[in-house]
């Protein structure tokens, strides 16, 4: 079955029509197997679905402030090993002779995923870490490790 459901919108739409024409209440409940991907439609083609409902957000760190970097400690970036060689010894040389308090390490792992028809995780595929991120107090570099994404 195709993903797409704008074959049956006009269906959805005479529905609506019909039940307002012959004097009935709009759809108030719609069954679906895959909401998550097909509530921008629904609610679209249904605009009474809408009423009264309250979205959950799904990202349960959203009232939290973004962080931005303070304007005074850079960036870097660096994509070729020799660079991130480099910027390496200078960040071990940091941490030998003590100038450096905190250091802060993450990592970027690139995953694959696929997703079956009611939006479940059906394969996940780990393809090695992308990116590492080292920060100083000082200063942050990100380094791209994997040139095949």
């Amino acid at each position: 079955m195709t993903k797409s459901l704008s074959y049956v919108e006009d269906c959805y739409t005479g529905i609506g029509e019909g039940l307002k024409a012959h004097g009935h209440e709009p759809t108030q409940l719609t069954f679906t197997d895959n909401a998550r991907a097909e509530v921008t439609f629904h609610e679209t083609v249904t605009p009474a679905l809408k009423e009264g409902v309250v979205h959950v957000e799904a990202d349960p760190y959203a009232h939290l402030p973004k962080y931005s970097l303070p304007e005074d400690v850079p960036l870097i970036y660096y994509d070729r090993g020799d660079l991130i060689d480099s910027a390496c010894e200078g960040l071990l040389q940091m941490i030998i002779s003590g100038s450096s308090e905190r250091l802060v390490i993450g990592f970027d792992i690139k995953c694959e995923v696929e997703f079956d028809d009611q939006g479940v995780v059906s394969k996940a595929e780990t393809k090695g870490c992308d990116v590492v991120q080292i920060a100083t107090s000082d200063v942050v570099y990100v380094f791209k490790v994997n040139d095949k994404s």
